[in-house]
Parts: structure tokens; C-alpha cells; sequence
């Protein structure tokens, strides 16, 4: 099925490690070019609307992080089903994963646009928006519910293209994106004069273009416009694949959202100088939470071509490289951003006081960063083989239920930036040893299974 000049990397051939490498950086980069999106767009209005404008995007922060996460768990779903008929070989399976993934793109788009506009008046009043932003968060919600559909389809077609090895496609869509996105703004706010709305429709011109282009390649490299046309090769069955491996991902990605509403409950009773300290916190993690993600959804795809193509010895190899790569880049960028934190913090914010909170943050975080890694690629290896209810179940256990009981005995005594700090490394740590029993689990169990297959032979 594949074109000349394919971008596809085969998984399941040739060295692990250069696949496993290969693969993952675009998709660190399409990480990097993502977190520009939502810097360019504050830069715009911070600089051109003003104050009440950054309070109206912000009110709207926590809900589009809670949809995007949805749709990111269901294109994990698209690739996981269609990276196992990749590497069984099944050209048939392929092409009407393609197709249905397409399909689901849409239809999940438009079901979020259509409630999202009807119900984003009450979100607002919900909200408690203060009365000279209330105006602009309605109408910028409401953009951006109809740039849902735009933002669907991109991220189910990239994770179909991710399926057939394809990492680079989406990169390069995304990158072209964010370039029509710097411009729309421009032309929104600078030339037009538009207000928020105007940051919102740029969203969904720069998603357009990103999913137009990952879709202009799966069409013709899956051939979806012959036999029938797209339509034709569209299976319900796959798209319910689909939805059982995405939404447990969605699920978790909405608990962990409202899990960080506690948390940033507790980090605003301490202070602006702690506001400020954990909000650029979260940026200095960034080159590590991008490393070890992109090295997860590697494996996720990898492990998913493999099982497919009936390979375990390569998928239990496949995770193992997968864990020293991640742990050696974490252990390696946490020991250098220990040694520059004072400059890291300060390119973003020059106040000693934040600076010095920032630093005992991450004398808290940073040493022990590495457990993330084991929580990302293991939980990733297992939703890979198409289990995602157990990684669900112990990431909502302990990132939500846990974090939030220890927040509340960490911070009932004496409340200080170290207590909040720790709970983040404790919870890794559980998270990591539940989802290793998890992984230890399941490979027992496919062992058994090829043990019997081998006996009936």
C-alpha cells in the first residue's frame, strides 16, 4: 500500500533501537511545535488585547485540556487497532482503519462542537467568570468548539499515520500549522482588529491545515478513494475497536485534568510568588515530560505493530530499549537542568522570589523524575497490546485519588512549596510499581498462551 517515497518506519524489522529512535523524535518535536501553538496565541493577546482578554482564554484552559486529552485517548485507539493489522499484514484491515478513523475524526468532532456550543454559556457562568471577561470567554469557547472538528480529525488521522510507522507526516503537518497560525493571528487581531474570537478561528484555520495534509497522505497511501470511495471501506466494528481502547484513555486524561484543579487549589492559597513559581515549574519539565511522552507513544505503537505481526520476543525488547532510552535522557536532562535551574527559571520569570521557590521545587521533583518514566512507557506498552482498562484504573487510583489524599495530610499541618512538591514523586513511584505488576502480569499471561499455542502445534 505504501507510495514511493514513504515515510514509513517497519517496526517490526530491523533494529529495535534505530526504529524505536527514529520514531520518536518527530513526535518530540510535533511536541515541541504543539506548546508553541498555545505560546504564540498568549503572546498575541497578552500583547495586543490586554488583561481581561488572557482572563477570557484562561477561563476556558481547563475544559479544552480536558477535550483534547479525550481525543488524544481516542487516537491512541485509532493506532493501536490499526498498527496490529499492520503488522499481521492484513492490507484489508489497514485500509478500513483508515477509512473508519477518518469517520470517527469527524463524528467525535462534531458531537464535541455541538455540545460545547450548547452548553458553553453555562460552563462560563459555572466558572464564576468575572463580568469584563464573561462576554469574551463565550465567544472564544464557542470558536473554538467549532475548531473541535478540525482538531478531531487531525489527531485520529495522526494517530493512523503513526500506526503505519509514519511519525513524520504529522510533524511536518503540525509545523506547517503552526506557521498558518502565527499568520492568522496576525491577520485577526493585528489587520482585522478582532477580539479573542479572532486567536480561536486562527485555532481552527491551523488545524485545517494540519489535518488536511495528514489526510492527503492516508488517502493516497491507504488508496481510500478507490473500491467505492472512503465510504465503502468504513467498518463500524473497527471504529467500536476503536472507542475500547480510546475512551479509557480519554477518561484518564479528564481525571488527571481535574486532579490538577486540587492541586493548583492548594498552590493558589500560597501565594503569587508560589502561583508563578509552579506555573513556570511546569515549563522547566517540559524537555523531560517531552522526552519520556514521545518515547511512550513510541512504544505503544511499536509493541501494537509487533503483537499484530505475532512478534513478543520483539515487543518485550521493543519496551526494554524503550525504558534504558527514556531513563537514561531523564536521569540525563534532570541532572542538567539541577545544575541550571537559576537560569532555567529565569528566562521566564526574573523575580528572585520565584526563582528561589522555583528552585526548591524542583530539589523536590527533579531527583526522583526518573519514576516517570517506568508509569509512561509501561502503561504505554500495555495500551500497545490494546489493555487500557488497567492502566486507567491505576493511573486515576494514584495520580487522582492518591495525589489528592496526600495533598490534604501533606499540607494540613504546615502547608509550604515542598509538601505540594512531594506529592508528585510519591505518586510516580506508586504509579510506576502498580502499572510494573500490571506489565509483569499481562507478559505471564501472553507467555501461557504461547506455551499452549506451542503444545497444540
Amino acid at each position: 500500500m505504501a507510495s514511493s517515497g514513504s515515510k514509513r518506519i517497519d517496526l517490526t524489522q530491523g533494529p529495535p533501537v534505530k526504529g524505536i529512535v527514529s520514531f520518536a523524535l518527530p513526535l518530540l518535536a510535533s511536541s515541541v511545535i504543539q506548546q508553541l501553538y498555545s505560546t504564540v496565541d498568549l503572546l498575541f493577546v497578552g500583547n495586543i488585547l490586554g488583561t481581561s482578554s488572557i482572563a477570557a482564554v484562561g477561563i476556558g484552559v481547563l475544559l479544552i485540556a480536558c477535550l483534547v486529552g479525550f481525543l488524544t485517548g481516542a487516537s491512541t485507539g485509532s493506532n493501536v487497532v490499526i498498527a496490529q493489522a499492520f503488522g499481521a499484514g492484513d492490507e484489508r484491515r489497514v485500509r478500513s482503519g483508515l477509512a473508519s478513523s477518518v469517520a470517527l475524526g469527524l463524528m467525535l468532532g462534531a458531537a464535541l462542537a455541538l455540545v460545547g456550543w450548547l452548553s458553553a454559556p453555562s460552563f462560563v457562568a459555572w466558572m464564576r467568570t468575572p463580568a469584563e471577561a464573561a462576554d469574551d470567554a463565550l465567544a472564544y469557547l464557542r470558536v473554538y468548539f467549532i475548531a473541535m472538528v478540525a482538531v478531531s480529525l487531525y489527531n485520529l488521522c495522526a494517530g493512523a499515520s503513526r500506526a503505519l510507522g509514519d511519525s513524520s507526516t504529522p510533524m511536518v503537518a503540525q509545523a506547517v500549522g503552526g506557521v498558518m497560525n502565527i499568520a492568522a493571528n496576525w491577520l485577526f487581531l493585528c489587520a482585522l482588529g478582532m477580539g479573542v474570537e479572532g486567536v480561536a478561528l486562527a485555532t481552527l484555520l491551523s488545524n485545517l491545515v494540519a489535518a488536511g495534509l495528514v489526510a492527503q497522505r492516508l488517502f493516497r497511501e491507504g488508496g481510500l478513494g478507490a473500491d467505492g470511495g472512503m465510504g465503502a471501506h468504513i467498518d463500524f466494528r473497527q471504529i467500536r475497536a476503536m472507542l475500547a481502547v480510546g475512551l479509557p484513555i480519554g477518561i484518564q486524561a479528564f481525571a488527571i485534568s481535574l486532579s490538577n484543579v486540587f492541586v493548583q487549589h492548594q498552590i493558589n492559597l500560597m501565594g503569587v510568588d508560589t502561583v508563578a513559581a509552579f506555573a513556570t515549574y511546569f515549563k522547566v519539565e517540559l524537555p523531560m515530560f517531552y522526552v519520556i511522552l514521545a518515547l511512550g507513544q513510541t512504544t505503544t505503537t511499536f509493541v501494537a505493530q509487533n503483537h499484530g505481526a505475532g512478534r513478543e520476543d520483539r515487543c518485550r525488547k521493543g519496551v526494554r530499549i524503550s525504558l534504558i532510552v527514556a531513563l537514561a535522557a531523564t536521569l540525563g536532562l534532570s541532572a542538567l537542568m539541577l545544575s541550571v535551574g537559576y537560569w532555567a527559571f529565569w528566562v521566564f520569570d526574573e523575580d528572585p522570589a520565584v526563582i528561589e521557590t522555583g528552585l526548591r521545587i524542583i530539589a523536590v521533583t527533579f531527583p526522583f523524575y526518573f519514576l516517570y518514566v517506568f508509569h509512561q512507557v509501561l502503561g504505554d506498552a500495555l495500551r500497545g497490546y490494546g489493555a487500557t482498562l488497567g492502566p486507567m484504573a491505576v493511573v486515576v487510583a494514584n495520580i487522582c485519588v492518591v495525589r489528592t489524599v496526600l495533598l490534604a495530610l501533606f499540607t494540613a499541618q504546615a502547608p509550604s512549596v515542598e509538601a505540594v512538591a512531594a506529592v508528585y514523586p510519591v505518586t510516580w513511584a506508586a504509579t510506576s510499581v502498580s502499572m510494573a505488576v500490571l506489565y509483569v502480569r499481562h507478559r505471564r499471561r501472553c507467555a501461557a498462551r504461547e506455551a499452549r499455542g506451542r503444545a497444540n502445534a
